[in-house]
């Protein structure tokens, strides 16, 4: 029997509609929300109803200078301007707070510590520094990029150098230079920064 392409299609359009339909027809259609069973609500045990009357919770008074000595307290905001670093602290415990900053930071040796000067000597070498590397220019450049060639680029080098931290006062606070060879001082303050903030 010779049957025609159209009847074919129709056959098969009919046989993939019945299929497609007749997949509700194997699920099982219960109204599993209508089943729902409420449950009892949560019991809150007797002694959570009460606030916490201990002093464990209760934030220290400050010393005569305005800042929190004990442990647990936020420490001062740490902010960079002109080279140097802003510190809303003493310029003793900002001494110590750099040292430790650094000693954690593993950034290099401390070789010297000066505490009435409010010094370190730090001697820095392997340290990463990103140093900005202008794009490498060939006779193509112009052909490729009309308008100012490739662009720069960043990478990560290693820095060496001995640096002098000083803490010293700054108004109210207390100010954090680092002198030695530009880059290494540049990323021991960026460190600093990071550990102060």
């Amino acid at each position: 029997m010779n049957r025609s392409p159209s009847f074919r299609w129709t056959l098969a359009l009919l046989v993939a509609t019945t299929l497609l339909g007749g997949c509700g027809l194997f699920h099982h259609r219960d109204d599993y929300y209508s089943k729902a069973r409420e449950t009892k609500p949560l019991e809150v045990p007797p002694d959570l109803d009460t606030p916490v009357a201990s002093d464990e919770l209760a934030v220290p008074p400050a010393d005569a200078s305005g800042t929190s000595t004990t442990i647990g307290s936020a420490p001062p905001e740490a902010v960079v301007a002109g080279g140097a670093l802003h510190l809303a602290d003493t310029v003793e415990h900002a001494w110590e707070r750099v040292g430790l900053a650094l000693e954690r930071a593993q950034a290099g040796t401390i070789s010297a510590r000066d505490a009435a000067a409010h010094t370190y000597t730090l001697e820095v070498s392997g340290l990463q520094a990103p140093v900005v590397v202008p794009a490498e220019h060939h006779w193509y450049s112009r052909i490729l990029h009309p308008f100012g060639g490739g662009s720069r680029r960043t990478e990560n080098v290693p820095v060496s150098g001995k640096l002098t931290i000083v803490v010293g006062a700054d108004g109210d606070g207390a100010r954090v230079e680092v002198n030695g060879p530009e880059e290494a001082a540049r990323r021991v303050l960026a460190i600093l920064r990071e550990r102060l903030s």
